[in-house]
């Protein structure tokens, strides 16, 4: 019944996979990279602020010296003394600027690896049609991420109350503590709501990647017809395989029944090799090949030897190594003339022929 109706029962495949990443059709949560990214950018934040702020304060240190300050700064100056300080904050900064680079790099690659798609900048009309803008803000999907959104909140919200109340002492207490020390307190606080928060967008990031990776797999999902439609365009129609499997067979048994009958011997394996060998003294060089084959053929091919009264002689080694080195219509390799001249040469005595 599902046939019938079309029901996307099968799961999509390699190909129906592979065409959906090249169009940008991934499963991806905006908000799971959004965490991540928060997340990093506050643990990079936290382990590199005092060192950096320490490079800061020593650069300061060092512009507010000098002699310059007293007699002023020249023109020709002005690089001499603004530059290296400058360039002594960007270095003090690079941890900062890389572990957020690195972390942004990250949040994007962890769900959907390495991908260049250019076709998700092709224009297309149902992403400014009013239709399916008004069906996606209302339908499930719009209601999903209404209720992920209203969560968030609350779940950060919940968080800061809860914090806030438990800082309370704190905050009261920083009038006290110093001017340096206050900020201190605040940034080490900040950064702990911010941990704190950060980790729970985590948890809700995963669980909306959940829900995008099922919505992704339930529309990659195809109809049996599809998954037919889909092997017979890329492996072939069965059917025409088979009718195109039994013309080769019917060609190559041709080729047997023309190619066998001019051997002088048939050398076997003795099941599962033969080897027609051809020998002219007056036109060839050497002994040829003229059909060979294993298992089916080589039995096609015994039997059309014993058909034409051609000797069929058992020689494994020598019939595995032809196999395996010659080709059919080229003369042996030299490495078994000897082999293959004493096979002749014993046919020929059974046939009364003098040996060449």
């Amino acid at each position: 019944m599902s046939d019938d109706l079309g029901e996307r029962t099968e799961d999509a495949t390699p190909k129906k996979r592979r065409e959906a990443r090249e169009e940008g059709n991934i499963a991806r949560s905006q908000d799971a990279s959004s965490a991540v990214l928060l997340l990093g950018a506050v643990l990079v934040l936290s382990s590199g602020i005092k060192p950096f702020l320490g490079s800061l304060a020593s650069i300061l240190e060092k512009s507010l010296v000098g002699d310059h300050l007293a007699s002023g700064i020249r023109p020709d100056e002005v690089a001499e003394v603004i530059f290296p300080p400058f360039i002594e904050g960007i270095l003090a900064a690079m941890p900062l600027i890389l572990g957020a680079t690195a972390i942004a790099i990250l949040a994007t690659l962890w769900q959907v690896g390495f991908m260049v798609s250019n076709k998700v900048l092709e224009p297309k009309f149902e992403r400014i049609n009013p239709l399916s803008g008004f069906g996606r803000i209302f339908g499930m999907q719009g209601i999903i991420k209404t209720a992920m959104d209203i969560l968030k909140v609350a779940v950060v919200g919940w968080i800061a109350w809860s914090f806030g109340a438990g800082i309370l002492p704190h905050i009261v207490a920083l009038p006290e503590i110093g001017l340096l020390r206050g900020f201190e307190e605040i940034g080490s606080l900040g950064l702990t709501l911010a941990m704190q928060a950060g980790a729970a967008l985590i948890v809700l990031g995963l669980l909306d990647y959940g829900v995008q990776w099922f919505k992704h797999e339930r529309d990659l999902r195809m109809t049996k017809q599809q998954v037919k439609e889909e092997f017979k365009e890329s492996d072939g129609d069965p059917e025409v395989k088979q009718r195109r499997m039994k013309i080769a067979r019917q060609l190559a048994s041709q080729r047997l029944q023309t190619a066998v009958p001019k051997a002088d011997v048939i050398v076997t394996n003795p099941e599962h090799i033969s080897v027609a060998i051809q020998y002219d003294a007056t036109t060839m060089a050497a002994p040829r090949i003229v059909a060979m084959g294993a298992d089916e053929i080589a039995f096609r091919i015994r039997q059309i030897a014993m058909k034409h009264n051609i000797p069929i002689v058992e020689r494994k080694p020598l019939a595995r190594a032809l196999y395996a080195k010659a080709k059919v219509g080229q003369e042996i390799p030299p490495d078994h003339y000897k082999a293959v001249a004493e096979i002749l040469a014993y046919v020929y005595r059974l046939k009364g022929r003098a040996v060449a």
